[in-house]
Formats: structure tokens, C-alpha cells, sequence
């Protein structure tokens, strides 16, 4: 039974405690709100907080009691990691790492495809601090990175497939380079999930997600969650204590609740994803469809290779000639997809994205890829054949706009 499969482990794993007075358990661990502890003695006090030291925990109510831990260690199981470590949102997951291993003096190599509000963190705060940032091209070579890197280089940061665009990256031979350089790397996950993708296993050293998304999916939950190896545990959970974050309890609930149904969700996403980008790259108002699940994708045999799944989310380039007008007939006849960020929930999501005006390090149309509007689909959990006749009555107003 040591072997069982990250779905069985989502699933039968941190049940809930005895109650008290009927001595029966609940399936789920129960919600502990509480900023006071209460000790026995001093020296179970003592003994307390020595416990949690080894837990990676605060040993009053910050700490968020034992629904957190066990929120941290199911994200952290799937994914092989040594600690879990929750907070509060998807961006802060990204931004705590960065904090823990950067100091005044060093450089961060930062994929241009990289999360909008993470590069807002790195163009804001981090110069603030003294740490320069390069954005690198997240098709680089190896000979690419390393004339980018200096001899204060201390961290790259990956994220594949890209934000926006789904450029894939070369994790492992990227992970290699790194670790010979001795460079740390920290990758955001979130859309594959600890079920698709398992970075650490490929020699990374922290996989960081907008739990807020596939891991709690019903879009009611803003979280993040981390994935550390026992070396960068070290810095990352000391750097959370000091900056007094927490997770609050309710929310680790509400995470946990999502992580047991993951494995059932994503497999739907996955394959309503597909059959709506099918559909749309036969369709003559799209030049490109972005999804490196699909074969005649770019970055289809990295996929291929590395992962074991894909998620509901992709983009399509619309045709160059495909007016504002147009567009917008396109989009306010949509009924089943809302208009809007924070995809991973169960509901299906369309918007408008703008790649060229944030890329700095890498030049937007690539080669082969149509200069029209770029739209970001989310495939949520409605039946496909329903997904795809929205769409298809959308372009027949599109045509009247």
C-alpha cells in the first residue's frame, strides 16, 4: 500500500479526527479557527513547539492547525516534493520563493512569458532590493541562457507551458545546466498540477501553482501552494514566518475539498480543451491555435515527453484582417464562457490578451504565428458539443458585427 496512486492518495488520505464525546470520525479533518494554543504544562509547551519546527509550522494559530498541514502535505505527495507550503494567494506562491532565495547583489533569469502579475513583482519590488532581472526567451538554448547568465545569476525561473502563448520549456536540460551552475530553479506548475506534471522529479528545485485554480476549482478560493525540495524548504519556510503569512483555515478546507475531485476534473478539461481547439483550428477566422497537446504543435513533443496530461487552457490567433469590431461581435455573443480571469474552475472562460505589449525578452508574433488578436480559452466542464456550438454561433454573429 506504499505505492498507491496520487489519485487514491488524494483521496484516502488526512481523514478527520475522532470527535470527543461520539467517537466516530468525520471524512474530512475539521476546521480549527483559533490564535491562542493551549498547552498542558511547559514542558509539553516546549515540547509543542520543537513538533512543530519539524513540521514547518508556526506553534500558535498562525500556523492555521492541522487542516493546513494536511492541505500541504496532499499538494506536496503528488508532486514527490519534501514540504508544502501554503498561502494566501497564487501570486504570492510565485513571489515568496524569489523572496526566500534573492538577495541585494544577485540576478534572477525570469521567462518572458511569465505570469503578468509575477513580472509586475519583479519590475516593482526586486530592483528595490538590489536584484536585476533578465527576461530570457522561453525557447532559449543552453548556450542562449548561458550568455545571459553572470556570476550573481542565483535563480531561473520557468514556466511551461508559457503564459498567454504555451511556449514549452526544456525542464530537464534546463534543471541540468542549472544545477551545474549551481542556480536554483523555480517553476510555476499551475497548469499542468502536481497529476501532469512532476518538476521536482526533473531536477527542480521549487514547483510553485495558483492553487486558487485546478487545485480548488470551483472558483470560489483565492491560494497558493508550494512544492519544495528539503534545501529550499530551508529558506522558503523561515521567509514566510518572517513576513507573518498564513494560511487561514477555512480556505485550507476548501483546498483540500478541491484536491480529492482533481483527478476527476482534469481529465474533463483535458479532453473538452482538445475538442475545442480541434474545432477551432479548422475554423478560416483562426491562423493559430496554441496548445502543445495538439500534434501539429511546437512544443507537442516536450509534452509528449514529459507530461502525462493537459489542462482546459489554450489560445487561439485570430486572422490578421479579423476587425475590433468583429472581435467584440465575437465575444458578446458568447453565452456559455464568461469574460474573465482566474481560469481552473469548473465553468468555462474566453478574454482578450495582449502578448507583444509585455514581452521584453522575445519577440512577439514568432515566426509562423498570425498577428491578430490572441484569445485565451478555458474548456470548463460543460459538455464539449455544447462549448463548440457557442463558439460556432459566436462566429456567425462575429460575421454581422
Amino acid at each position: 500500500m506504499v505505492f498507491l496512486k496520487d489519485e487514491t492518495k488524494l483521496v484516502h488520505g488526512h481523514r478527520g479526527p475522532k470527535m470527543e464525546r461520539l467517537d466516530v470520525r468525520t471524512v474530512n479533518p475539521a476546521i480549527q479557527r483559533g490564535s491562542t494554543y493551549l498547552y498542558d504544562s511547559i514542558d509539553h509547551l516546549r515540547e509543542a513547539k520543537a513538533k512543530a519546527v519539524d513540521l514547518g509550522i508556526a506553534s500558535y494559530g498562525i500556523g492555521g492547525g492541522d487542516i493546513t498541514l494536511h492541505f500541504q502535505e496532499a499538494f506536496c505527495a503528488i508532486e514527490n516534493g519534501f514540504r508544502g507550503v501554503a498561502v494566501n494567494s497564487g501570486l504570492l506562491a510565485c513571489t515568496l520563493p524569489l523572496m526566500a532565495l534573492l538577495q541585494h547583489g544577485d540576478h534572477l533569469l525570469m521567462v518572458d512569458t511569465v505570469y503578468g502579475p509575477v513580472r509586475t513583482f519583479c519590475d516593482g519590488y526586486l530592483p528595490r532590493i538590489g536584484v536585476t532581472v533578465t527576461y530570457y526567451d522561453p525557447l532559449a538554448t543552453i548556450d542562449e541562457l548561458d550568455a545571459l547568465t553572470t556570476d550573481r545569476t542565483r535563480v531561473i525561473y520557468l514556466e511551461t507551458p508559457g503564459s498567454l502563448t504555451f511556449e514549452m520549456q526544456d525542464i530537464p536540460a534546463i534543471a541540468a545546466w542549472a544545477q551545474d551552475r549551481s542556480i536554483r530553479t523555480i517553476i510555476d506548475n499551475t497548469w499542468a498540477t502536481g497529476l501532469y506534471f512532476k518538476p521536482l522529479d526533473h531536477g527542480i528545485d521549487i514547483s510553485t501553482h495558483a492553487a486558487t485554480k485546478y487545485m480548488c476549482g470551483h472558483s470560489d478560493v483565492i491560494s497558493g501552494a508550494i512544492v519544495c525540495t528539503k534545501d529550499t524548504a530551508l529558506a522558503v519556510e523561515p521567509t514566510r514566518d518572517q513576513l507573518g503569512l498564513a494560511m487561514p483555515p477555512d480556505e485550507a478546507y476548501l483546498g483540500l475539498r478541491g484536491l480529492r475531485t482533481m483527478a476527476v476534473r482534469l481529465p474533463v478539461h483535458w479532453q473538452n480543451g482538445l475538442k475545442l481547439a480541434s474545432y477551432l483550428a479548422g475554423r478560416e477566422e483562426v491562423s493559430n491555435v496554441l496548445h502543445p497537446a495538439m500534434e501539429q504543435d511546437p512544443g507537442y513533443a516536450l509534452w509528449s515527453r514529459d507530461f502525462s496530461g493537459a489542462s482546459g487552457l489554450f489560445s487561439v490567433v485570430m486572422r490578421s484582417d479579423i476587425s475590433w469590431e468583429q472581435l467584440n461581435g465575437f465575444l458578446g455573443a458568447l453565452k456559455l464562457y464568461g469574460l474573465g480571469y482566474s481560469w481552473g474552475g469548473f465553468e468555462s472562460l474566453c478574454v482578450l490578451q495582449s502578448p507583444k505589449t509585455v514581452r521584453t525578452g522575445s519577440h512577439w508574433p514568432r515566426p509562423g504565428i498570425g498577428a491578430g488578436y490572441v484569445l485565451r480559452f478555458h474548456a470548463g466542464l460543460e459538455d464539449a458539443d455544447d462549448l463548440i456550438e457557442d463558439v460556432e454561433q459566436a462566429f456567425h454573429a462575429m460575421k454581422e458585427a
